[in-house]
């Protein structure tokens, strides 16, 4: 099958259709390679206008689509970046933070979670929380 998240599962597991969460955490033990696909059908099934959440408009970069997510946010909604192995967001975020002003290391941090990082993460969250900062935190795993 060209699409094997999109296929009716054998005997009692058929039943998951109906639950569609549960649906993609057997998705994700069988199948791991689909389930990119397989939470972009989700969104797009689940969420009430799911596809504008999915299908970017495809006359826009990566760093005008970045914009237009920032307009929609503000200090109580944050940008989440949920990425697929090997795309890097980081170019554009610096761009976009360049742009209204903010400061490597001073009012924009940018944190690589592994060993001890975890302290100057939430330190720095703290602080970016008080004082109007951007945190970008890598490698959330």
């Amino acid at each position: 099958h060209t699409t094997p998240e999109s296929e009716k599962l054998p005997l009692d597991w058929r039943t998951l259709d109906s639950t569609p969460f549960k649906k993609l955490v057997v998705i994700r033990c069988l199948r791991p390679d689909r389930l990119t696909v397989a939470v972009k059908n989700f969104i797009k099934a689940t969420l009430p206008s799911g596809s504008t959440y999915t299908d970017a408009d495809g006359e826009l970069n990566s760093y005008q689509v970045l914009e237009q997510a920032f307009s929609d946010s503000d200090p109580a909604i944050p940008i989440y970046f949920i990425l697929s192995p090997g795309a890097n967001v980081v170019a554009d975020v610096d761009k976009l933070a360049l742009k209204f002003g903010m400061v490597a290391g001073s009012s924009y941090h940018n944190i690589s979670l592994g060993q001890g990082q975890d302290v100057v993460a939430q330190e720095r969250l703290e602080n970016g929380h008080r004082q109007g900062h951007w945190v970008i935190l890598n490698n959330v795993h």
